[in-house]
């Protein structure tokens, strides 16, 4: 899809989101030229609500409509990533301290796995925890981090 398009929608709704304590994580746009699907996820340090992605949807949505940005049909989904989606932001990051988390890392043009609780997060790197041990990964070396669910 037109990476325009997706600035063009980014610079529509980051204020609107800003604007209701929360930031953007992610926009995609999908589908046909006809018909096409706006998924944008949400997120705050304290969680998102759905009565807030409703909200947000809706100003969105109007702002959009007036803006005339998106050429025929088209559906804006609003919510927030689930634990299927890596995490993008080093916000994202900060908000999980504390819970298990796998990495994909790469080492000497390798990628390795490393499965951890997440202890700290700086600028540049985390810190995981795992059997006493704690291992530090540079935000630079990270290729994908995602949240493993807890089981009950």
């Amino acid at each position: 899809m037109s990476s325009n398009l997706v600035q063009k929608l980014q610079e529509i709704v980051t204020p609107i989101v800003e604007s209701n304590n929360a930031y953007v994580v992610d926009l995609i746009i999908r589908g046909e030229r006809s018909s096409k699907v706006v998924e944008l996820y949400i997120d705050s340090d304290l969680g998102i609500t759905i009565e807030e992605c409703i909200k947000i949807s809706r100003e969105f949505s109007g702002i959009l409509d007036e803006a005339d940005v998106i050429s025929g049909r088209y559906r804006i989904d609003v919510s927030s990533p689930d634990l299927m989606k890596p995490l993008k932001m080093h916000r994202q990051y900060k908000k999980n301290i504390g819970r298990v988390c796998k990495v994909a890392r790469k080492e000497n043009n390798v990628t390795v796995i490393q499965e951890g609780i997440l202890k700290e997060v700086t600028e540049n790197a985390i810190m995981l925890s795992k059997s006493g041990k704690t291992f530090d990964i540079a935000f630079s070396d990270i290729v994908e981090t995602y949240i493993v669910p807890r089981m009950k």
